[in-house]
């Protein structure tokens, strides 16, 4: 359901933003669900019957009409008008607390660094204090990690912005060195996926983490 609804707004991306900012999206008031829910329903109409949409936009439905008898949407009330995401603390915080016996060094983020002293992070009786800030410019290794995130940002960014068909297009005419260095990547992350599914994290859609399948499918072909 999520997957087709974030399909839904990218086609109607200007009527969603309409929407939110309507409804001072995430923060709908009590008395303006019910038109909410029409509002956003009312998208639904041209896509509800493609077989591509019809099973999680008419499951949607649904669980919006119970909504509406409720009078409640859980999640976007009760939080601040037009602000969609606060901050970025939980992406630092996952590592801390999901690999508790590493050591993670973080580069400074002052803002980050505040909202984390803000935490107290408890396994059992045992305060877990396994990270630090430093400065990039005197850690080489931090350094190193910028680049790496900074490739994998450039992938991700790709895979959002461009169709299956243009995927397919763009790696039949990479020359020799690109495929080359395509592949390690891609080896790279499969690598730290059978190492660890931690390893990875997305918060992307289901519809576009696929999309490095249509890589994968090119590369295959061209290795065959």
């Amino acid at each position: 359901m999520k997957d087709d609804l974030y399909k839904l707004s990218k086609l109607e991306i200007e009527s969603i933003i309409v929407l939110f900012h309507r409804f001072e999206y995430p923060n709908i008031k009590e008395n303006s669900i019910l038109s909410f829910i029409e509002a956003l329903s009312d998208l639904f109409v041209d896509y509800i019957d493609d077989m591509e949409f019809h099973f999680g936009l008419e499951s949607l439905r649904q669980i919006l009409k119970e909504a509406k008898k409720k009078g409640s949407l859980p999640f976007v009330m009760d939080e601040e008008d037009y602000l969609l995401i606060k901050d970025f603390s939980h992406f630092y915080l996952r590592p801390v607390y999901l690999f508790k016996n590493s050591t993670h060094i973080f580069d400074n983020e002052d803002s980050i660094s505040e909202l984390m002293g803000g935490y107290k992070i408890i396994d059992g009786s045992e305060v877990i204090n396994n990270y630090s800030f430093v400065d990039s410019k005197s850690s080489r290794l931090t350094q190193l990690s910028d680049v790496l995130v900074g490739l994998i940002g450039k992938l991700s960014s790709y895979l959002n912005t461009s169709s299956r068909d243009k995927i397919r297009s763009d790696f039949f005419l990479l020359n020799s060195i690109q495929t080359e260095n395509i592949d390690f990547l891609l080896d790279l992350i499969d690598k730290s996926h059978a190492k660890n599914i931690g390893f990875l994290h997305a918060s992307d859609s289901y519809e576009e983490m696929s999309k490095i399948e249509v890589i994968r499918a090119s590369r295959n072909r061209c290795n065959a």
